[in-house]
């Protein structure tokens, strides 16, 4: 059996969207005669944690972990500096003429401002850059120790594959960068600092030229980068997100008296449309009354107190449910018995698939999608698993959470059938496909 060093920041106990890719890689790689070993943290930092992931670990692969030197310490210090400073500025009165340019200088806090500093000048490429000596020892240790055969790096963070490029010089084997999303020009992750657009421009080069294959998570990533590297436009490789299929087997559905639309993991305020989702839910309260003692909105994971201030604002806040973070097979069994599953992220996504839509799918109930034109709302409108809604257009979220609602008070929802009609995505099959990347190495 071959065997193939992963190397990951986020794996179990870390929970999260961004966990299930490798997670899943690593559980179906042996049915594939491939040993996976992994190479990630001791102590990561996430704002998620699901200690049941663990038990997907097939016992066949071996897990080291590393210490990601990410103290808290240094926080310490600066929170006390900012507590002497803001002690320093009330004791100094405000001179006439002065107001504005005090003003402004306050715009940002002085821990707020150091932080910035240190995200931009020097967490290069990312945050997570504190794990890389402790990663890179302990990679090449395993790599050799172990003897691998192959190196797999699965990003975000970044870090991972600057890891992998140190492990590939000093023990040399075939190597697979999962980018999954972009690294330069991810428009979620971009600083506009023009040394750090070299810097990465030129780190991402590099980790091209030495990979393998460079594998994205949507088609037009891959072309976006065979674009930006024609040279190596034959590395660039496309496998999707996906869901399990054993992960539906068996749940336990919470059952729901009322109509009940689901939301899953973590809403940013500033780049999802939210505004557009709750002006279409009071809409909708609104043309139908008598629903709003029969409806509710299931918010689980983290929902920033911005956006409840959103229901609060259109007076729908008692239809709104919130749940913090849950294990995922319980997060499953709460999409399970829900009725309709909102599915929203900015602009900026147009060319991604988002993990939880696989999650979604999944389950088989209806998605109502509040999207940019893309690759997402081009697999819901083809596959006709949901109904997608253009960003800004409350309305029409109004029309689609009527349409449902009248489905469901008639008795005639029906499960979608979402799993069968999107087989490609399930992560056996994708699974296939990196192995069979890792068979084309080996020759």
């Amino acid at each position: 059996m071959k065997k193939v060093l992963v190397i990951a920041y986020f794996f179990p106990p870390l929970g999260g969207s961004g966990v299930q890719r490798t997670l899943k890689f690593v559980k179906y790689l042996p049915e594939f005669e491939i040993r996976p070993i992994i190479s990630t943290v001791k102590h990561g930092h996430n704002f998620a944690y699901d200690e049941s992931l663990l038990k997907e670990i097939p016992k066949i692969a071996r897990v080291f972990r590393s210490d990601s030197l990410e103290t808290l310490w240094l926080r310490r210090i600066i929170e006390k500096a900012a507590g002497f400073r803001r002690q320093k500025v009330r004791e100094i009165p405000t001179q006439v003429g002065q107001g504005d340019r005090q003003q402004e200088i306050q715009g940002k806090s002085f821990k707020q401002r150091v932080f910035d500093f240190i995200d931009n000048y020097l967490f290069i490429p990312d945050s997570k850059m504190r794990w890389l000596p402790c990663g890179f020892l302990t990679s090449l240790k395993v790599a050799r120790k172990e003897k691998v055969d192959f190196i797999l790096s699965s990003s975000y963070p970044y870090t991972v594959h600057i890891i992998a490029l140190l492990v590939n010089k000093f023990y040399r084997r075939p190597w697979i960068a999962d980018f999954r999303d972009p690294w330069v020009g991810n428009k979620a992750m971009a600083k506009d600092i023009a040394f750090r657009r070299k810097l990465d421009i030129w780190l991402e080069r590099k980790v091209v030229e030495k990979a393998a294959y460079i594998i994205n998570v949507a088609p037009p990533i891959t072309e976006m980068y065979k674009q930006r590297y024609p040279e190596f436009a034959g590395k660039m490789i496309t496998i999707t997100n996906g869901f399990d299929e054993q992960d539906f087997r068996s749940l336990s559905p919470v059952h729901q008296e009322k109509f009940t639309l689901i939301y899953t993991g973590i809403i940013n305020e500033i780049n999802y449309d939210i505004a557009t989702f709750v002006r279409g839910v009071a809409d909708f309260l609104k043309e139908k009354p008598a629903a709003r003692t029969n409806f509710q909105c299931l918010f689980i994971g983290y929902i920033p107190p911005a956006v409840i201030e959103i229901f609060v604002q259109h007076n729908i806040r008692d239809i709104l449910v919130t749940l913090p973070y849950l294990e995922h097979r319980e997060c499953l069994n709460y999409l399970a018995g829900a009725h309709l599953q909102f599915l929203t992220f900015g602009q900026e996504l147009d060319n991604a698939y988002s993990g939880k839509l696989f999650d979604y799918i999944g389950s088989g109930k209806p998605v109502l999608a509040l999207l940019p034109q893309g690759v997402a709302a081009e697999l819901i409108r083809e596959k006709q698993i949901g109904t997608v809604i253009s960003l800004g257009h409350w309305e029409e979220v109004s029309k689609g959470i009527g349409k449902y609602y009248q489905e469901w008070l008639e008795g005639r929802a029906v499960n979608h059938e979402s799993a069968s009609k999107c087989r490609e995505f399930s992560r056996i099959n994708l699974t296939a496909r990196l192995a069979d990347l890792f068979s084309k190495m080996d020759t």
